[in-house]
């Protein structure tokens, strides 16, 4: 009974070893490739950079992230005031230094009668930083129908988002 004993203690502890492994082990696994950039940015759109009233435009928001893996994932919607807006999921995203450039697919969108749905899309953003002292974040505005991928960093005309916020890390 004695060398019984022994075994089951030796088999339990390594039981418990193997056990310990895998649950410190598993949520290493469970969280995917590792981030290498997250951007976002939202706000009334590009109209204060324009000297017309905040929101005349509509408003904007994007969400992107970069894997390791050189996958990415988010969600960008521009709005188009009373005429429309477009609902995109990105696919690409390009970060050097404190400009970003995101490209995806239209999930949903119109322009006044046009739907925009099952287009490419493509835009830029830059951070400028969060302090009052230094320049306004920028953005560019949605080019839907242009395959131009993020990885291009097409040379997209930048607008102050004055009441935006951009960030890009």
């Amino acid at each position: 009974m004695f060398g019984s004993r022994k075994h089951v203690v030796r088999v339990t502890r390594a039981l418990g070893i193997v056990a310990l492994t895998l649950a410190m082990a598993t949520p290493v696994a469970a969280k995917g490739p590792a981030v290498v950039h997250r951007v976002s940015a939202g706000g009334p759109d590009q109209c204060s950079g324009l000297g017309v009233h905040p929101g005349c435009d509509g408003n904007y928001s994007l969400v992107a992230t970069q894997f390791a893996d050189g996958s990415a994932s988010g969600q960008y919607t521009d709005r188009f005031g009373r005429i429309g807006g477009i609902r995109g999921v990105v696919d690409c995203l390009a970060v050097v230094g404190n400009d970003a450039w995101i490209s995806g697919w239209l999930v949903s969108g119109r322009f006044e009668d046009q739907d925009l749905g099952g287009l490419p899309f493509s835009t830029r953003i830059r951070d400028n930083g969060a302090s009052m002292n230094e320049p306004p974040d920028q953005i560019s505005s949605s080019h839907t129908g242009d395959e131009t991928p993020c990885s291009d960093m097409a040379p997209w005309h930048l607008v102050d988002a004055v009441e935006g916020q951009v960030v890009v890390n």
